[in-house]
């Protein structure tokens, strides 16, 4: 009798922990890098742990605004990547600078694929992010 006890006793709270697994809500990783997207400076652009295929893997922010430099081409901080921001890239890489705000690759030194990256989203015109830190757009964002 007490086995059955014990043994219904298991399986009850089996079942009432399952149930209310399924109520606990799952978290969101839109870009899969590893990183939840509320927490995620860059959650559109793979830039988390898991990212394979860029080398911002540890959510680098080199100005530190809230946006991940993977999906932050605006350097001068005026809120779009434009051709000034080129510019800025482009006398970087000339430099050979290993300034973090213009390493948009996150390499170590800001050079032409990172102008590369900094054309094709002024071209597009692209704003900064999205980045899922409420603090995105201040600087410094302490929130990371």
């Amino acid at each position: 009798m007490m086995t059955r006890v014990l043994i219904f006793g298991c399986a009850a709270l089996l079942a009432i922990g399952l149930s209310a697994a399924t109520f606990a809500g799952s978290i969101t990783d839109g870009d899969g890098d590893g990183v939840p997207d509320g927490f995620d400076n860059c959650s559109t652009v793979p830039n988390g742990p898991l990212a394979a295929t860029n080398q911002c893997n540890g959510q680098e922010d080199g100005d530190l605004d809230g946006y991940g430099n993977a999906c932050d081409a605006d350097v001068n901080q005026n809120g779009a990547a434009d051709l000034a921001d080129v510019g800025d890239l482009f006398s970087a890489a000339a430099a050979v600078s290993t300034n973090p705000v213009t390493d948009l690759n996150c390499n170590g030194a800001t050079d032409l694929a990172d102008v590369g990256i900094g054309f094709a989203a002024a071209a597009a015109v692209a704003t900064p992010g999205p980045s899922g830190l409420a603090c995105a757009g201040t600087v410094p964002c302490t929130a990371q």
